[in-house]
């Protein structure tokens, strides 16, 4: 029997700080990469296409300006990563700000339990604070503290809540259409969640970016149509100064690479009591294949939607 793969789908844009050591890290777990651009500016897409010709595993798919949206961009990368994909494989959901504290193989083979096909993340969230962000005032301060790992750049830490699925099982019969943001019924959610480091604050001139092109993105009505209240969302936050932490705020946890980050186990991700067992019968009888008969398929016309470049 072969063993499962573990396939990385990966969307970025204007990475450049980090891009590399991303996939880096992502090669010491996974048996491939499929990465999309939505249009970096920076010399991110450059990177990946070096990188690409050093390791045949990174499969960069295109580079193209469009607004970044959930089902578009990663159903494209899943639809196309579903070409080499065989029945038992595990894909991942990753960005280039996200590295797993554990490799995917092990916390398969050790924290999921048979008949578990879905793990969702448990991210700790590692903070610019107010100090580190005076002191990365001038372009030569950033550049060179971007020569360092971001590990070593940004220590502190708080616990998430949020989880949402970042691992799957695959299966052949399975369809993610342009519709969903997730596979339809991928399968039971195990119970526990993935450990992943993120670093999506990582220094002024990278937050300022970021904060600039999510305004650009939510500016989009189908992309504002993903959130119930697209106002109060993160993402239309454009003043980066609003995610710089003070020194001692509090729920902040420090990290030293190497060590243990702290253990958590939440639940809030997982169905409970009669509604659990229900889905793991389910699961068991097989009766996800049948349902996959009835749902609709990727198409043509379901490629991520083009924006204007920028000048």
């Amino acid at each position: 029997m072969m063993r499962p793969r573990f396939i990385a789908l990966l969307p970025v844009r204007d990475e450049g700080d980090i891009i590399r050591q991303c996939l880096v890290h992502a090669l010491t777990w996974a048996d491939m990469i499929f990465l999309y651009d939505t249009g970096s500016v920076d010399n991110t897409y450059e990177t990946v296409l070096e990188m690409a010709k050093e390791d045949d595993r990174i499969r960069p798919i295109g580079s193209e300006p469009t607004y970044y949206n959930e089902n578009r961009v990663r159903g494209l990368l899943f639809n196309a990563a579903r070409e080499i994909m065989r029945d038992g494989d595990w894909f991942l959901r990753m960005d280039a700000d996200e590295f797993h504290h554990i490799r995917p193989q092990e916390f398969v083979a050790r924290r999921v339990k048979s008949g578990e096909g879905v793990v969702y993340h448990q991210y700790y969230d590692f903070q610019l604070t107010r100090s580190e962000a005076e002191a990365l005032t001038d372009d030569g301060a950033v550049e060179l503290e971007r020569e360092k790992p971001v590990a070593d750049r940004r220590r502190h830490y708080t616990l998430s809540v949020y989880a949402e699925p970042r691992m799957c099982r695959y299966r052949s019969s399975m369809r993610w259409p342009v519709e969903v943001s997730f596979p339809f019924n991928a399968g039971l959610v195990a119970k526990e969640r993935i450990p992943i480091r993120h670093y999506p604050h990582r220094d002024p001139r990278q937050l300022d970016r970021r904060c600039r092109l999510r305004a650009i993105m939510m500016a989009d009505k189908a992309n504002r149509s993903n959130w119930t209240r697209p106002d109060a969302h993160h993402w239309s936050q454009g003043d980066w100064r609003k995610f710089v932490v003070d020194d001692d705020a509090a729920g902040q946890s420090y990290w030293e690479p190497g060590t243990e980050l702290l253990k958590v186990r939440q639940t809030n991700h997982l169905a409970t009591g009669a509604k659990r067992q229900l889905q793991r019968a389910m699961y068991a009888l097989g009766l996800p294949y049948l349902l996959d008969k009835t749902r609709a398929q990727w198409t043509a016309d379901a490629a991520p939607l083009p924006i204007a470049p920028e000048t």
